[in-house]
């Protein structure tokens, strides 16, 4: 059986040709040193333009503001470096899932800098809980929690603004 493979494009496509068959598969190739800073300045770019928006303060919200652009999210300590890193979700979204009341007590509780967290919630597959703590010094760290039902393992995302949660942990 005689094959013979071309490329094709932006280097990453390749085409396998048999006798009687096409067959595409993908090639990935390891990111250069240049390409890895550029992900990551964009990464870290990306967390400031969402924390430049935030009514709250932190001193988390206070890395990213001062983030080194030469180096990732994880050398900067503003994540533990997952696969979640700039995922976002929407606090429209969760809402869907908590309830409005909820969604209501959750943003007064951030304005106001108390305490405040939700019960058990439903939140497309896993259970969501929504969190607020207030600091001495007057900041608010709040986020939100998707855990594996009936377990405390999951993804952790931390408020950057009004809107929107961003990734953090996961665990």
């Amino acid at each position: 059986m005689s094959s013979a493979l071309s490329h094709r494009g932006n280097g990453k496509e390749a085409i396998f040709l048999r006798t009687g068959q096409v067959s595409r598969r993908y090639i990935t190739r390891p990111k250069s040193r240049r390409q890895a800073v550029d992900t990551d300045r964009k990464m870290i770019l990306k967390y400031q333009k969402l924390a430049q928006l935030a009514t709250h303060a932190n001193d988390w919200l206070r890395k990213i503001a001062n983030a080194d652009l030469e180096k990732s999210l994880y050398e900067n300590r503003i994540t533990t470096g997952t696969r979640i890193d700039g995922q976002c979700i929407r606090l429209s979204t969760i809402e869907k899932y908590c309830g409005s009341v909820d969604m209501h007590l959750f943003r007064e509780a951030v304005k106001q800098g108390k305490q405040f967290s939700t019960v058990r919630f439903d939140f497309r597959g896993y259970d969501g809980t929504l969190w607020c703590e207030p600091r001495e010094n007057g900041d608010v760290m709040a986020g939100f929690s998707k855990e594996y039902r009936g377990c405390l393992n999951g993804y952790y995302y931390l408020l950057i603004n009004d809107e929107y949660m961003i990734g953090y942990d996961i665990d």
